[in-house]
């Protein structure tokens, strides 16, 4: 994969962005302890008919650390997806988010419409209610501070190995994902995002007019299938697909998830 790298400037920040493929433009935003690599895997069956910008989200990765909880604004992180698009000379693309990515680009498309030519939401965390999984993402903050990230990353993997029988392929991924960071801007984007509530009302997202796939699965509250459900009742002509479980979102680098999107965006195009 060869991938064009590029700094962008954003609210005082440095954001790392790549692209690669060809065709019409599709921006990217990773989740919570995500990063840019393990998202254009996911989306890499994608290029071969649309140029894949992924970016690591302020805080994450490559980009500038975030220790300053304000900082972690979803609205301004909104923004930073803008600022890809300028970078980038785009106009228009179409737009994906996953959990937190979710959030930020869900917002983007209310705020800047005319420039969404179709929404990708896969996993959303944040509606207009406190997260389920709160504490687990508090606690998770605490580990990393008491034992740093290193043995924090041991304990996590023994716990996915024996608590909920993970496959190899899933844990190596979620190190890789969590292992990109500083480990403070990770801390403090963990006890910073999990208190999110975007919406007053969920109904704000009734707006949204453009074509929209949503990916969603099963026993997973930090993701929170229902969520999903009350926000396809709000965008009734959404499609909404379901993946057995939050693991297929890692397994097979994440294919399952490229090509329900590949699908939905080829039906666009064949209208």
């Amino acid at each position: 994969m060869n991938a064009d790298i590029l700094t962008v400037n954003s609210d005082g920040l440095e954001l790392v962005a790549e692209s690669f493929g060809d065709g019409p433009p599709l921006v990217a935003a990773h989740g919570l302890s995500g990063n840019r690599r393990i998202t254009g895997r996911q989306l890499e069956c994608l290029a071969d008919r649309h140029r894949i910008i992924v970016y690591d989200q302020r805080g994450h990765g490559d980009s500038t650390p975030v220790i300053n909880p304000s900082l972690y604004n979803p609205d301004r992180m909104a923004e930073d997806m803008r600022a890809v698009m300028d970078a980038y000379s785009l106009d228009k693309a179409i737009v994906q988010g996953e959990s937190m990515g979710a959030a930020t680009t869900l917002l983007f498309a209310l705020k800047y419409p005319h420039r969404v030519t179709a929404l990708l939401l896969t996993g959303p965390a944040f509606g207009d209610t406190p997260n389920p999984e709160v504490p687990s993402l508090h606690n998770m903050a605490q580990e990393i501070k008491e034992f740093g990230l290193d043995e924090y990353l041991r304990l996590s993997a023994q716990r996915m190995r024996e608590n909920w029988g993970a496959p190899e392929e899933v844990i190596e991924t979620v190190r890789e994902m969590q292992s990109s960071h500083q480990m403070q801007s990770l801390v403090t984007a963990l006890d910073t995002v999990k208190d999110w509530v975007i919406f007053d009302d969920l109904s704000e997202v009734s707006q949204l007019t453009m074509p929209i796939c949503m990916i969603a699965w099963p026993n997973d509250p930090l993701h929170p299938i229902e969520l999903a459900l009350r926000m396809h009742q709000y965008l009734p002509h959404a499609t909404l697909e379901t993946m057995p479980s939050v693991a297929h979102v890692f397994l097979n680098r994440g294919t399952m998830l490229g090509e329900i999107y590949s699908r939905f965006l080829a039906a666009l195009t064949s209208v």
